[in-house]
């Protein structure tokens, strides 16, 4: 086999013998190809290959329908509610985003120093308290106020 034969034969075996498959560059070429004898075998048994190929596949196939009883059974899941689900007053997830924002606004408030003053003293009322303590656990446990 020659070096032709053996390019022509890579080429069909890489891109068939549907020459719109072919790049331009190889269509161009197919004629000088297809000068030589062998080459021109090659090609018709490779067109007699594809063509054997293309026989064993159906091009078209049976239109499918669906049976009464499947048909029926559908209707039934698709059917819709008689009494639609009533959503609560208040679902679950407002109330809890509700006690959330109430624990942080307390928290603001507790945590804030200085709101607890000593205003036992008339003189020392409206003094802040920078000493006061971020801690909140005295608060809690009222050792600390």
């Amino acid at each position: 086999m020659i070096l032709t034969e053996r390019i022509f034969s890579a080429l069909i075996a890489r891109h068939g013998a549907d020459t719109a498959r072919w790049p331009f560059i190889y269509r161009l070429l197919l004629p000088v190809f297809l000068g030589s004898e062998a080459c021109l075998l090659l090609w018709r048994e490779a067109q007699l290959d594809e063509n054997r190929l293309r026989g064993l596949y159906k091009d078209e196939l049976p239109e499918l329908e669906p049976s009464a009883a499947l048909q029926t059974r559908l209707a039934a899941i698709a059917r819709p509610r008689r009494q639609p689900v009533r959503e609560s007053f208040m679902p679950v997830w407002r109330l809890s985003f509700t006690a959330a924002m109430a624990s942080a606004l307390l928290g603001v408030v507790l945590g804030a120093g200085g709101y607890f003053a000593d205003y036992t003293d008339p003189d020392d009322a409206y003094t802040f308290d920078v000493s006061t303590s971020y801690e909140v656990s005295n608060w809690i446990a009222g050792t600390d106020l």
